[in-house]
């Protein structure tokens, strides 16, 4: 039998745990988010060489069930716990303002996520939740919407009369058949952190927001992508002459025609361009870039998954490669420090496995948090067979 036991897991249950079972190793290490215990467990585990790494200790009586929900919840009155539960939580979770009765019923909760919680139960929240993540709150009696909200026509069409509609994050109105003036008649108000109105609803939508809204009024017809965007040449012609960009904006080496028709350019992100387009981006007639723009040397790669760089890809493209987003990048052992000096660069990229002797070089011209080693699987050391080791989304020893 395995002299040592480890446990790397979420959630470790120990109320159940006997005296026998402990004995039987030597050596006991516990890596876990939570770990829950009793009085009993607790006096037990001082009397034997066991080592708990965790972000939470608990205690719960045996008659307390530990429940766990994974994903996005919506968490009502209807919430109402069968007998004594302690909740776990992974994943974004809306709470409704009927739901306080039945938060008061469970033992405790531990929410891994965003919580959205109405204004009236953020005191109770508060007493029966630990959180490992953000909480906004919400007015009371206000419809919840998702974070990057659109107010179009299908929106304006179900609207009820009178409510207020909440976003934690923006609303976006550019839809060309939106009637803003009959959404005005309904009594309808908005509260959120941000307005992207198009110029022509401006006037009728403006009044609905609360007056702390930040108002950004687009040209009409502009095109609004919430994400990050990697565009090639005839992607980007689909967007008309005008583009709004939420998050990060990537272009490649054909987009040089296709921006010089852009008449509106805003992108809240950074913006990522071969450097043969710099003057291309400067010729917009209208631009606001309210990140970093990165002007990328040679041929620029996005978002690749898995890329294995030696010295046949670097020869393919002389002017160098830099590469943007990806998430794990091999050097090849035929690489030389000189090569990745003068042919390569790094930006966001979030792992990197090379050689020793390309670290510096790598470290060098890698931009933005990036990890950088061997291969760990490569250099991993043989399996202990004296080791018992368990892997798992929740244990009970």
């Amino acid at each position: 039998m395995a002299k040592k036991l480890t446990i790397d897991t979420m959630f470790c249950d120990l109320r159940k745990v006997q005296e026998e079972t402990l004995a039987q190793y030597e050596s006991i290490e516990v890596d876990a988010m939570m770990v829950v215990v009793t009085p009993r467990v607790r006096e037990l585990l001082a009397r034997y060489p066991i080592q708990i790494n965790c972000m939470n200790t608990i205690d719960l009586d045996d008659e307390t069930t530990l429940n766990t929900i994974n994903g996005k919840t919506l968490f009502t009155g209807r919430n109402t716990p069968n007998g004594r539960q302690f909740l776990i939580v992974n994943g974004m979770m809306t709470i409704t303002p009927d739901a306080g009765d039945a938060l008061r019923q469970y033992m405790g909760l531990l929410i891994n996520g965003m919580v959205y919680c109405p204004d009236s139960l953020a005191t109770v929240l508060a007493s029966k939740a630990m959180m490992n993540g953000k909480v906004e709150t919400y007015p009371d009696g206000a419809v919840v919407l998702k974070n990057n909200a659109v107010i179009d026509r299908a929106f304006a069409l179900r609207a009820e009369e009178g409510r207020l509609y909440w976003a934690d994050k923006r609303l976006i109105a550019v839809d060309s058949d939106l009637d803003g003036a009959a959404l005005a008649a309904k009594g309808v108000r908005f509260s959120t952190q941000e307005a992207y109105l198009s110029e022509s609803l401006a006037e009728d939508l403006a009044p609905l927001f609360d007056a702390d809204t930040r108002l950004v009024i687009l040209p009409d017809g502009t095109a609004v992508e919430q994400d990050d965007l990697t565009l090639s040449g005839v992607s980007l012609r689909r967007f008309g002459d005008s583009l709004l960009v939420l998050g990060d904006l990537r272009l490649t080496e054909d987009c040089a025609e296709p921006l010089s028709n852009l008449e509106y350019l805003q992108v809240e992100g950074d913006v990522y361009l071969p450097e043969s387009l710099a003057d291309a981006l400067d010729a917009i007639p209208d631009t606001i870039l309210d990140g970093e723009v990165h002007y990328l040397p040679g041929k620029p790669l996005y978002d690749k998954m898995e890329l294995t760089v030696d010295k046949a890809l670097l020869d393919a493209f002389p002017d160098g490669l830099t590469l943007v987003d990806c998430k794990n990048v091999t050097l090849d052992d035929s690489l030389t420090p000189a090569d990745v000096l003068d042919h390569l660069a790094f930006y966001n990229c979030k792992s990197i496995c090379c050689p020793d002797g390309l670290q510096s070089a790598v470290r060098a011209v890698a931009v933005g948090p990036v990890s950088i080693g061997r291969d760990e699987q490569a250099d991993a050391a043989p399996a202990d067979p004296d080791t018992q080791h368990i892997e798992a989304m929740s244990y009970t020893l």
